[in-house]
């Protein structure tokens, strides 16, 4: 696994070799979401919710008996841009059928790689790009293989059914929910495979990550937790841009004199530079600049600096 994810949420493919000879490998797409290194329980249960959306997922899909979920090969972990047209089709919204390349360590085939490329040498580009690890790249066989292999998203079966499943921190999870689920809980939620019918639209599934930010932001403000609150508006930005903007604008006023102000101004920055593309936030910045206060210039130098690296 690339270092740079362990602790924040990111993209981890599983790849599940073909069950029939006349059938397709399954390359399935989950997050495994935000835990703080620090926090060994969190982690394992971070790693514990991919693995198990990842089996219940390659179970819907592969027509496995009522044993349970396939077991996978092993899993990638390469880094994607959305902004980037070759990284396109492996953070598409549903999965299809895709023709990557394949390669792994010869003595080690659970260490392996999978990408896209026009040709091969192009997949080596986009691999050394992807991964941030020479070492890792070198140990893996060339030439590398074409493979056909059939991607599943989160959103290619009803998960938005457990929305729990869903979450993209550890964070969002109340801590009841994070005990029952850490115990035992995420077994009994992933015991069936969920249902592939009928197809989950981008709104349904916005909208179930929405409510998860939504109530756990509802949590932060009403046990007064502010500097929560504020890095809270990051996530609802990716969900609710006009809703993230409304709490950015209206944080400020509630500080406490306990309140770190130092984090919450960095947070308020972070979330602004993310809605870098909303119009609304032109507005805003231009009644901030006209303010007084020094939380807000706070915000304003923060937003400068992060906002010179796009």
């Amino acid at each position: 696994m690339a270092p740079w994810s362990m602790g924040i949420a990111h993209a981890r493919f599983y790849f599940y070799p073909a069950t029939a000879p006349t059938g397709i490998p399954l390359l399935v797409r989950v997050v495994r979401p935000t835990a703080p290194n620090a926090a060994e329980p969190a982690v394992e249960f971070a790693e514990a919710l991919a693995d198990a959306k990842a089996g219940a997922l390659a179970w819907a899909w592969s027509g496995a008996d009522e044993a349970g979920p396939p077991t996978p090969l092993g899993d990638f972990c390469p880094y994607l841009d959305g902004e980037d047209p070759k990284d396109a089709e492996l953070l598409a919204f549903h999965g299809r059928t895709l023709e990557l390349w394949w390669t792994a360590e010869e003595q080690r085939p659970a260490s392996f790689a999978i990408g896209p490329g026009a040709d091969e040498e192009a997949f080596w580009d986009w691999l050394a790009a992807s991964r941030d690890d020479d070492a890792f790249v070198a140990r893996l066989r060339r030439p590398a293989t074409p493979i056909h292999v059939r991607l599943v998203t989160e959103a290619d079966a009803r998960l938005i059914d457990t929305p729990l499943l869903l979450v993209d921190d550890v964070d969002w999870l109340t801590a009841d929910e994070f005990d029952r689920l850490a115990s035992g809980g995420l077994a009994v939620l992933t015991a069936r495979p969920p249902a592939t019918t009928p197809a989950v639209t981008q709104a349904e599934f916005r909208a179930a990550k929405l409510a998860l930010v939504e109530r756990a932001l509802a949590h932060d403000l009403a046990h007064g937790d502010r500097r929560s609150a504020a890095f809270r508006a990051s996530e609802l930005a990716r969900f609710d841009p006009p809703a993230a903007l409304a709490l950015i604008e209206r944080l400020p006023g509630s500080l406490k004199r306990h309140d770190n102000r130092k984090s919450i101004a960095w947070a308020l920055a972070y979330a602004l530079h993310r809605l870098r593309r909303e119009p609304a936030r032109a507005d805003l910045l231009e009644r901030w600049r006209a303010a007084c206060d020094d939380l807000r210039r706070d915000v304003l130098a923060e937003l400068d600096q992060l906002d010179r690296y796009p």
